[in-house]
Protein backbone atom coordinates (compact mmCIF):
# COMPACT_ATOMS: atom_id res chain seq x y z
CA UNK A 1 0.00 0.00 0.00
CA UNK A 2 2.87 2.06 -0.09
CA UNK A 3 3.70 2.78 -3.92
CA UNK A 4 5.31 5.75 -4.35
CA UNK A 5 3.12 8.33 -2.34
CA UNK A 6 5.47 7.60 0.88
CA UNK A 7 8.66 6.47 1.96
CA UNK A 8 9.22 2.79 2.80
CA UNK A 9 8.40 2.70 6.75
CA UNK A 10 6.12 4.89 7.42
CA UNK A 11 3.03 3.90 10.49
CA UNK A 12 -0.11 3.89 8.09
CA UNK A 13 -3.28 4.47 10.84
CA UNK A 14 -6.47 3.95 9.88
CA UNK A 15 -9.61 3.88 12.56
CA UNK A 16 -9.49 0.45 12.61
CA UNK A 17 -6.25 -0.02 13.69
CA UNK A 18 -6.37 2.42 16.11
CA UNK A 19 -9.12 0.85 17.30
CA UNK A 20 -7.13 -2.52 17.69
CA UNK A 21 -4.41 -1.16 19.80
CA UNK A 22 -6.95 0.41 22.08
CA UNK A 23 -7.99 -3.07 22.70
CA UNK A 24 -4.80 -4.85 23.04
CA UNK A 25 -1.50 -3.72 21.62
CA UNK A 26 -0.37 -7.56 20.76
CA UNK A 27 -3.78 -7.53 18.63
CA UNK A 28 -2.61 -4.27 16.90
CA UNK A 29 0.66 -5.94 16.32
CA UNK A 30 -0.68 -9.36 15.24
CA UNK A 31 -3.63 -7.98 13.36
CA UNK A 32 -1.78 -4.89 11.25
CA UNK A 33 1.81 -5.83 11.62
CA UNK A 34 2.86 -9.35 11.44
CA UNK A 35 3.71 -10.83 8.20
CA UNK A 36 3.34 -14.35 8.01
CA UNK A 37 6.15 -16.06 5.89
CA UNK A 38 6.99 -17.27 3.39
CA UNK A 39 4.10 -15.22 1.51
CA UNK A 40 4.83 -11.77 3.64
CA UNK A 41 1.24 -11.52 3.81
CA UNK A 42 -0.67 -9.98 6.93
CA UNK A 43 -3.16 -12.54 8.79
CA UNK A 44 -7.28 -12.34 9.36
CA UNK A 45 -8.99 -14.37 11.70
CA UNK A 46 -12.25 -14.77 10.25
CA UNK A 47 -15.60 -14.43 11.76
CA UNK A 48 -19.21 -14.70 11.27
CA UNK A 49 -19.77 -10.69 11.66
CA UNK A 50 -16.80 -9.73 9.96
CA UNK A 51 -17.87 -12.07 6.54
CA UNK A 52 -21.30 -9.99 6.82
CA UNK A 53 -19.97 -6.60 6.84
CA UNK A 54 -17.19 -7.33 4.21
CA UNK A 55 -19.56 -8.90 1.96
CA UNK A 56 -22.63 -6.15 1.86
CA UNK A 57 -19.66 -3.59 1.37
CA UNK A 58 -17.73 -5.14 -1.00
CA UNK A 59 -21.72 -5.82 -3.28
CA UNK A 60 -21.80 -1.96 -2.85
CA UNK A 61 -18.13 -1.56 -4.00
CA UNK A 62 -18.91 -3.61 -7.11
CA UNK A 63 -21.28 -0.68 -7.85
CA UNK A 64 -19.45 2.65 -6.99
CA UNK A 65 -17.25 3.10 -9.80
CA UNK A 66 -20.42 2.26 -12.11
CA UNK A 67 -22.23 4.98 -14.28
CA UNK A 68 -25.86 5.92 -12.24
CA UNK A 69 -27.69 4.14 -14.80
CA UNK A 70 -25.87 0.72 -14.48
CA UNK A 71 -25.61 0.82 -11.17
CA UNK A 72 -28.82 -1.16 -10.96
CA UNK A 73 -28.59 -3.10 -14.40
CA UNK A 74 -27.91 -6.01 -12.20
CA UNK A 75 -29.66 -6.96 -8.85
CA UNK A 76 -27.51 -6.51 -5.90
CA UNK A 77 -29.08 -9.12 -4.25
CA UNK A 78 -27.66 -11.17 -7.32
CA UNK A 79 -24.06 -9.81 -6.81
CA UNK A 80 -24.20 -10.10 -2.90
CA UNK A 81 -24.65 -13.72 -3.60
CA UNK A 82 -21.41 -14.02 -6.05
CA UNK A 83 -19.49 -12.66 -3.43
CA UNK A 84 -21.18 -14.90 -0.88
CA UNK A 85 -20.23 -17.85 -2.58
CA UNK A 86 -16.62 -17.51 -1.54
CA UNK A 87 -16.90 -16.63 1.82
CA UNK A 88 -19.34 -19.67 3.26
CA UNK A 89 -18.65 -22.10 5.43
CA UNK A 90 -15.14 -21.89 7.54
CA UNK A 91 -13.75 -19.30 5.27
CA UNK A 92 -16.30 -17.16 6.88
CA UNK A 93 -15.83 -18.09 10.25
CA UNK A 94 -19.23 -20.24 10.36
CA UNK A 95 -19.49 -23.08 12.82
CA UNK A 96 -22.72 -24.58 11.11
CA UNK A 97 -24.77 -24.22 7.94
CA UNK A 98 -27.86 -22.59 10.34
CA UNK A 99 -25.43 -20.20 11.54
CA UNK A 100 -24.47 -18.94 7.60
CA UNK A 101 -28.05 -19.02 6.66
CA UNK A 102 -28.83 -16.85 9.42
CA UNK A 103 -26.08 -14.51 8.79
CA UNK A 104 -26.31 -15.11 4.65
CA UNK A 105 -29.99 -14.16 5.07
CA UNK A 106 -29.18 -10.54 7.38
CA UNK A 107 -27.21 -9.63 4.48
CA UNK A 108 -29.22 -10.41 1.50
CA UNK A 109 -31.72 -8.55 3.20
CA UNK A 110 -29.75 -5.40 3.35
CA UNK A 111 -28.27 -5.29 -0.19
CA UNK A 112 -32.23 -6.04 -1.37
CA UNK A 113 -33.05 -2.97 1.29
CA UNK A 114 -30.51 -0.89 -0.76
CA UNK A 115 -31.81 -1.73 -4.25
CA UNK A 116 -35.15 -1.25 -3.24
CA UNK A 117 -34.58 2.15 -1.38
CA UNK A 118 -31.78 3.69 -3.62
CA UNK A 119 -32.01 7.23 -2.53
CA UNK A 120 -28.65 8.80 -2.98
CA UNK A 121 -26.63 5.87 -3.92
CA UNK A 122 -28.67 6.24 -7.47
CA UNK A 123 -27.35 10.10 -7.83
CA UNK A 124 -23.92 11.75 -9.37
CA UNK A 125 -21.35 10.61 -6.94
CA UNK A 126 -17.81 10.58 -6.62
CA UNK A 127 -14.80 8.36 -4.98
CA UNK A 128 -12.34 9.52 -2.55
CA UNK A 129 -9.15 7.35 -2.81
CA UNK A 130 -5.79 6.94 -3.47
CA UNK A 131 -4.90 6.24 -7.50
CA UNK A 132 -4.30 2.90 -7.51
CA UNK A 133 -4.70 1.90 -4.31
CA UNK A 134 -7.94 0.65 -2.26
CA UNK A 135 -8.27 3.37 0.37
CA UNK A 136 -7.72 7.17 0.73
CA UNK A 137 -4.74 8.25 2.79
CA UNK A 138 -2.80 11.74 3.84
CA UNK A 139 -0.25 12.73 6.25
CA UNK A 140 -0.64 13.24 9.45
CA UNK A 141 2.77 13.82 10.73
CA UNK A 142 5.65 13.81 8.13
CA UNK A 143 8.02 14.33 11.04
CA UNK A 144 7.07 11.29 13.05
CA UNK A 145 6.29 9.35 9.81
CA UNK A 146 2.69 9.01 10.27
CA UNK A 147 -0.01 8.22 7.44
CA UNK A 148 -3.49 8.44 7.71
CA UNK A 149 -5.59 6.10 5.45
CA UNK A 150 -9.33 4.64 5.47
CA UNK A 151 -12.01 3.56 2.72
CA UNK A 152 -14.82 5.91 2.87
CA UNK A 153 -17.70 3.89 1.67
CA UNK A 154 -20.08 6.26 -0.60
CA UNK A 155 -19.82 10.02 -1.46
CA UNK A 156 -22.45 11.79 -3.11
CA UNK A 157 -22.40 14.74 -4.92
CA UNK A 158 -25.22 17.37 -3.81
CA UNK A 159 -26.85 19.35 -6.45
CA UNK A 160 -24.71 22.51 -5.44
CA UNK A 161 -21.81 20.43 -5.83
CA UNK A 162 -20.53 20.12 -2.11
CA UNK A 163 -20.14 16.47 -1.14
CA UNK A 164 -22.38 14.28 1.12
CA UNK A 165 -20.04 10.98 3.28
CA UNK A 166 -22.54 8.11 3.64
CA UNK A 167 -21.08 5.12 5.99
CA UNK A 168 -22.71 2.16 5.62
CA UNK A 169 -23.79 0.26 8.88
CA UNK A 170 -24.18 -3.58 9.02
CA UNK A 171 -24.18 -4.14 12.73
CA UNK A 172 -27.13 -3.75 15.69
CA UNK A 173 -25.27 -0.83 17.32
CA UNK A 174 -25.89 2.72 16.93
CA UNK A 175 -22.72 4.85 16.04
CA UNK A 176 -22.00 8.09 18.18
CA UNK A 177 -22.42 11.26 16.21
CA UNK A 178 -19.00 12.25 17.52
CA UNK A 179 -17.16 8.77 16.11
CA UNK A 180 -13.78 9.26 15.41
CA UNK A 181 -14.40 6.92 11.98
CA UNK A 182 -16.54 9.54 10.37
CA UNK A 183 -14.28 12.55 11.81
CA UNK A 184 -11.40 10.72 9.85
CA UNK A 185 -13.67 10.03 6.89
CA UNK A 186 -14.00 13.47 6.45
CA UNK A 187 -10.08 14.91 7.26
CA UNK A 188 -9.54 12.38 4.55
CA UNK A 189 -12.04 13.10 1.81
CA UNK A 190 -11.60 16.95 2.88
CA UNK A 191 -7.57 16.40 1.92
CA UNK A 192 -8.60 14.54 -1.47
CA UNK A 193 -10.69 16.84 -3.37
CA UNK A 194 -11.16 20.41 -3.44
CA UNK A 195 -14.92 20.70 -2.66
CA UNK A 196 -16.41 21.51 0.46
CA UNK A 197 -18.45 18.37 2.74
CA UNK A 198 -21.89 19.42 3.71
CA UNK A 199 -23.35 16.75 5.07
CA UNK A 200 -22.59 13.23 6.55
CA UNK A 201 -25.17 10.34 7.24
CA UNK A 202 -25.00 6.81 8.76
CA UNK A 203 -26.94 4.32 6.66
CA UNK A 204 -27.95 1.18 8.62
CA UNK A 205 -28.89 -0.94 6.38
CA UNK A 206 -30.38 -3.49 8.80
CA UNK A 207 -33.31 -1.45 10.09
CA UNK A 208 -33.28 1.84 8.08
CA UNK A 209 -34.18 2.70 4.19
CA UNK A 210 -32.12 5.61 4.00
CA UNK A 211 -29.59 7.15 5.60
CA UNK A 212 -29.68 8.95 9.12
CA UNK A 213 -28.08 12.82 9.13
CA UNK A 214 -25.47 13.27 11.50
CA UNK A 215 -24.21 16.82 12.90
CA UNK A 216 -21.04 17.94 10.60
CA UNK A 217 -18.54 17.17 13.55
CA UNK A 218 -15.61 19.45 15.02
CA UNK A 219 -12.07 18.79 13.54
CA UNK A 220 -11.19 20.85 16.45
CA UNK A 221 -7.80 19.13 17.98
CA UNK A 222 -8.59 15.77 15.91
CA UNK A 223 -5.65 16.13 14.04
CA UNK A 224 -3.35 16.40 17.50
CA UNK A 225 -5.01 13.69 19.08
CA UNK A 226 -4.22 11.27 16.30
CA UNK A 227 -0.67 12.25 16.39
CA UNK A 228 -0.29 11.57 19.87
CA UNK A 229 -1.70 7.78 19.32
CA UNK A 230 0.25 7.83 16.54
CA UNK A 231 3.23 8.38 18.48
CA UNK A 232 2.44 6.07 21.01
CA UNK A 233 1.97 3.36 18.82
CA UNK A 234 5.10 3.93 17.02
CA UNK A 235 6.85 3.71 20.86
CA UNK A 236 5.75 0.72 21.20
CA UNK A 237 6.46 -0.57 17.71
CA UNK A 238 10.19 0.75 18.44
CA UNK A 239 10.70 -1.23 21.50
CA UNK A 240 9.19 -4.49 20.49
CA UNK A 241 11.91 -7.73 20.09
CA UNK A 242 11.13 -10.21 16.89
CA UNK A 243 8.01 -11.78 18.30
CA UNK A 244 6.13 -8.46 18.23
CA UNK A 245 4.29 -6.00 20.71
CA UNK A 246 3.51 -8.06 23.92
CA UNK A 247 -0.10 -7.66 25.56
CA UNK A 248 0.16 -5.87 28.51
CA UNK A 249 -2.31 -8.46 30.32
CA UNK A 250 -0.35 -11.44 29.29
CA UNK A 251 -2.94 -12.81 26.54
CA UNK A 252 -6.62 -11.36 26.68
CA UNK A 253 -9.69 -12.36 24.62
CA UNK A 254 -8.78 -9.40 22.12
CA UNK A 255 -5.51 -11.07 20.81
CA UNK A 256 -6.03 -15.14 21.73
CA UNK A 257 -7.34 -16.05 18.61
CA UNK A 258 -4.80 -14.53 16.74
CA UNK A 259 -1.95 -16.40 19.16
CA UNK A 260 -3.62 -19.37 18.11
CA UNK A 261 -2.85 -18.64 14.79
CA UNK A 262 0.79 -18.00 15.51
CA UNK A 263 0.99 -21.02 17.69
CA UNK A 264 -0.50 -23.10 14.71
CA UNK A 265 -3.29 -24.06 16.07
CA UNK A 266 -6.00 -22.62 13.85
CA UNK A 267 -7.16 -23.44 10.24
CA UNK A 268 -5.84 -22.02 7.24
CA UNK A 269 -9.23 -21.50 5.25
CA UNK A 270 -7.77 -19.19 2.23
CA UNK A 271 -6.20 -16.45 0.57
CA UNK A 272 -8.48 -12.49 0.38
CA UNK A 273 -7.26 -11.75 -2.66
CA UNK A 274 -8.59 -7.65 -2.68
CA UNK A 275 -7.24 -7.38 0.95
CA UNK A 276 -3.72 -9.74 0.67
CA UNK A 277 -4.32 -11.39 4.07
CA UNK A 278 -4.55 -15.09 4.88
CA UNK A 279 -7.50 -16.24 6.15
CA UNK A 280 -7.36 -18.11 9.46
CA UNK A 281 -10.34 -20.55 11.47
CA UNK A 282 -9.59 -19.96 15.11
CA UNK A 283 -13.35 -21.03 16.59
Amino acid sequence: MTGYKYPFGVIWLSHSSLADFDKCPRLYYLHNVYKEMPLRKKIQVVNPYLTLGMTVHDTLERIRYLPRGERFAKPLTDIFEEIWAGNGGKRGGFTSAEQEKEFKDRGRTMVRRVQDNPGPIGNLSTVIKDKNEMVASMWLSQADELVLCGNVDWVEVLPDGSLHIIDFKTGKNEEDAESLQLKIYLMLTQAGNKRPVTKLSYWYLETEDQPREVPLPSLDGVKEALIEKGRIIKSARQVTDETGIACPRGGCRYCRDYERVIAGEAERVGFDESREKILYFAA
